[in-house]
This record gives structure tokens, C-alpha cells and sequence, in this order.
């Protein structure tokens, strides 16, 4: 719909030239007729004087609207090429990250229905909820990142979900040392509960599970909470073990701590809070190690330890501390 201001400029610009043409034809049948020139050559050569300058004027206009429709028609085009260059950008990162996901080693239907799901969350939900969601994203990205360089990945505080998450996919084997002052009441907690249900299901299906308690001192054998976690962890296939901390090697004993291998090839760490009393310690750090050559001397550490160590029951081998 052409505007108020569209009409008046058109309407201004034919004013504009009809007034132009009859001035200019005013003027020549004047010249003309100072001339004494007949009548008819004086009206000739006023029409055509204003023809000629109606026309030149129409020429000029229409250059100068072709000069415009050619530059508006560069622009578009520019704007064209750049809009379709940022979309094939997409269009090829889309589909670069598409056959990286592929290529994955992890199932593609769960990548996509990560990012699916994702897309579900938007700037409209609840401020709490869509920062919660952009929290997590970029933590699992981060965890992802860590893993993939094969690196070490650290969690503030006890972390469950890597505990009970490494050991149902363990596939070979899982080895625990467990210390007194990070596991003295794990075993009864809701979380040891099922750590130990996650284990008996891997020693069920035929996967070696191994645990040493490291004892403070050899009386602590006796110990009702200790003799039932080796009852109940034997009745479920738990290969058990005690060690005194008296009969570690003294090069091991700085290397003594709490730990998990997992199929030879990833460590689970815990470190405690200090404390006075060693039986309220608290979980302060747990580290994922992926770092090759530490997962190996964790691994050594552990089948040293086995060896010394003692089966409930067995009476406590003299050693010279």
C-alpha cells in the first residue's frame, strides 16, 4: 500500500516537471516570437523545446531509479550470500557434529536423546529450573571433556553416582581398599547398602570383586561391626581380606589410602576430612584417575597389600614393625 508520503513526493515530482516543460515552452515561443518567427514555427518549437526537456528529465529520473533498483538489488544479493553463508556454516557444523556423534563410541540414539530432551528446557521455564539445567549441561560437559583426555576428574565432597555407576558397568573385575576413617559406617548407610547390592550383582555374573580392610590396630578383628561386614560380604561372593596397619611394608605405608580399581584401568579415590577421631571423618574429595601410570601403581599398590594380607579368622602373622 503506497504511503501519504509516497503520493505527495510522485505528485510533487510530475508538478515539478509540468511546470519545468511549460516554463520552458513559454520561453521559447517568446524567443520565437521576438524573432518574428511565423506563428505555426514559434508553437513548434515550444512543444518541442518542452518535449525535449520533459523527456531528458524522465531520462534522469529513470537512470537515477536504476541506479537505486541496482544498488537495492547488490544489497539483497550481499545480504542473500551472507544469509545463506551463516546457514550452510550451520548446516556443515550440524553435520560435522552429527558424524562425530556417529563415529562415537557411545550409542547415538542416547547423544540425541540428550539433546532432544535439552531442547525441551527453554528460556520461558522457571529461572531456578533453566539454571539448574544449563549447570548440569555444562558439568557433564566438563566431566565428558576430563574423561576423554583421560586425565583425573575431582568431585568436592562423597559422590554416589560414580561409585554405583562404576561398579554395574565394571566388566573384569573390582578391587577396594577400604579405611577405616572414610568407611566405618558405610557399610550400614543407605548408599553401602547398595554399593554392596551393586557388587554382589557383579561377583554374581562372574566378576572378581576383591576388598581389604585396613585395621588400625589387630583387636579391631574382633570388632562385631567388623566380623559382620566379612560374613555378609563373603555370603556374597566378596573375596574379603584383613591387613593390619602394622604389617604394611613401611615403603607402602605413606601410599596406604582408600581406594577402588575398576577393571585395571580407572581408580576411584576418596580422601578423608581430619579429624581427632578417625571414626567421624568425613569424605572431603573423590577423584576419578584415568591417568595411566597411576591407575597402574594404584593397581600394584592393591595386589601388594593382597599379599600380605590375612582371610578372617587366620590369626595375626608376627611382624617386626
Amino acid at each position: 500500500m503506497i504511503s501519504l508520503g509516497a503520493r505527495s513526493s510522485g505528485y510533487s515530482s510530475v508538478t515539478s516537471k509540468a511546470l519545468v516543460t511549460l516554463a520552458l515552452g513559454g520561453v521559447t515561443f517568446l524567443i520565437t516570437k521576438a524573432l518574428n518567427q511565423p506563428a505555426h514555427v514559434q508553437i513548434t518549437l515550444s512543444i518541442m523545446v518542452g518535449g525535449i526537456a520533459l523527456i531528458l528529465r524522465f531520462l534522469v529520473d529513470f537512470e537515477n531509479r536504476l541506479a537505486a533498483v541496482e544498488q537495492l538489488e547488490r544489497d539483497g544479493m550481499t545480504e542473500i550470500k551472507r544469509t545463506l553463508g551463516d546457514a550452510f556454516c550451520e548446516i556443515s557444523e550440524a553435520t560435522e557434529l552429527f558424524g562425530l556423534i556417529e563415529a562415537s563410541a557411545l550409542q547415538t540414539d542416547l547423544v540425541t536423546q540428550l539433546v532432544r530432551n535439552s531442547t525441551q528446557i527453554s528460556p520461558t521455564s522457571p529461572p531456578i529450573v533453566y539454571d539448574f539445567v544449563q549447570a548440569k549441561i555444562r558439568e557433564t560437559s566438563d566431566f565428558l571433556k576430563q574423561l576423554a583426555e583421560g586425565g583425573t576428574v575431582t568431585y568436592y565432597g562423597e559422590d554416589r553416582d560414580w561409585l554405583l555407576g562404576l561398579t554395574r558397568s565394571a566388566t573384569t573385575s573390582i578391587d577396594a581398599i577400604s579405611m577405616t576413617a572414610v568407611d566405618h559406617d558405610l557399610w550400614q548407610s543407605e548408599i553401602g547398602q547398595r554399593y554392596l547390592d551393586a557388587q554382589r550383582r557383579a561377583a554374581g555374573t562372574g566378576k572378581r570383586v576383591r576388598r581389604i580392610f585396613v585395621l588400625d590396630a589387630p583387636a579391631m578383628a574382633d570388632e562385631p561391626a567388623i566380623r559382620r561386614a566379612c560374613e555378609e560380604q563373603r555370603d556374597m561372593q566378596i573375596d574379603v581380606r584383613l591387613l593390619d596397619r602394622a604389617a604394611v611394608p613401611p615403603p607402602l605405608r605413606v601410599q596406604v589410602r582408600d581406594l577402588i580399581v575398576f577393571d585395571d584401568i580407572l581408580a576411584y579415590e576418596t580422601n578423608p576430612t581430619p579429624t581427632a577421631d578417625p571414626r567421624h571423618a568425613q569424605i572431603a574429595v573423590t577423584r576419578l584417575v584415568l591417568t595411566d601410570s597411576r591407575v597402574k601403581e594404584c593397581a600394584q599398590l592393591f595386589r601388594e597389600l593382597w599379599d600380605v594380607s590375612r582371610r578372617p579368622g587366620e590369626p595375626v602373622p608376627y611382624r617386626n614393625a
